[in-house]
């Protein structure tokens, strides 16, 4: 039942900036010692001494039954239980183990990379520490297997595959969250119906807690309910909208730069023009220019 597979990672698997480090499934049973001692001693920790994964390298961890504890701070425990997915940081220190009355049933997958920084946190994921419980023995559960076995047979010869597909099914993890979060569908229509307000209002001051009085939800209520199906805030959803608005019509239009600034929000020029370059990363005539 127990099989751990290490990858080892090759310079330019870094350079690529996504990498498996390793993957596995363990069985403890109600009373037997843990960790299992056949762990690397990269990965190997105590309860007394805890653990800290490197610079880059995040670990996907999933109790699929049983229960324990989990602490991120000493003497600050977390019940975990089957169904529970931990995804834990570079640089974060952590201990878990399970009850010696039940054991449990995990498995898990290392992956690092710098590119890793900008999907594994807000606003895609909770803030960590990252918990996210989920319906037991479903498809992030197969899915999961699934991966874990290729890892351990073919690592060395589809490392950049591997990478994505784990990538893949986090996301899979992330539309999970998204639908937790969101709740119930009367909910997600309120959400959406605060998306067509500011479609329709992008250029608007908008009062975001009138509007969400207008759906229904206090302010905070709906600023994570808004986030949680949006993977972003309303004010940031506004701009994303306004960025794009602008990026078509300077594609699409010979309508002036400065009327575009004005239709999308911006009363001023030069602080459109500087925003669209931070933000696009070219100037707005560079980008019409670019762009025909």
């Amino acid at each position: 039942m127990n099989k751990i597979h290490y990858c080892p990672i090759s310079p330019v698997q870094r350079q690529f900036g996504l990498y498996v480090t390793g993957a596995g499934h363990e069985l403890t049973r109600p009373g037997e010692p843990y960790p299992h001692e056949y762990h690397s001693s990269d990965y190997y920790f105590t309860w007394q001494k805890g653990r800290t994964l490197a610079e880059w390298e995040y670990q996907l961890l999933y109790i699929r039954e049983g229960r324990g504890t989990i602490q991120f701070k000493r003497g600050k425990s977390i019940a975990i239980c089957g169904g529970t997915v931990i995804i834990l940081h570079p640089g974060e220190w952590h201990r878990y183990r399970p009850d010696p009355k039940t054991g449990w049933n995990e498995a898990y997958i290392g992956i690092g990379g710098m590119h890793l920084k900008d999907i594994v946190g807000e606003p895609f994921f909770p803030a960590s520490p990252t918990i996210i419980k989920i319906e037991p023995n479903g498809r992030f559960d197969r899915d999961l297997i699934e991966i874990i076995t290729e890892i351990q047979s073919s690592s060395a010869e589809h490392p950049y595959s591997l990478a994505h597909k784990t990538v893949a099914l986090m996301m899979t993890l992330r539309e999970t969250v998204r639908k937790n979060i969101s709740g119930s569908s009367a909910r997600n229509v309120a959400i959406r119906k605060a998306n067509l307000h500011i479609a329709h209002h992008i250029a608007d001051v908008i009062d975001f807690p009138k509007l969400a009085k207008s759906v229904g939800m206090g302010y905070t209520f709906f600023r994570r309910c808004f986030k949680a199906y949006n993977g972003m805030a309303p004010l940031e959803y506004q701009i994303a909208l306004r960025l794009r608005r602008a990026t078509h019509l300077l594609k699409s239009s010979d309508i002036s730069i400065a009327q575009i600034a004005e239709d999308v929000g911006f009363t001023s020029l030069a602080y459109f023009s500087k925003f669209f370059h931070d933000r696009i990363g070219s100037s707005p005539t560079q980008f019409r220019r670019s762009a025909r």
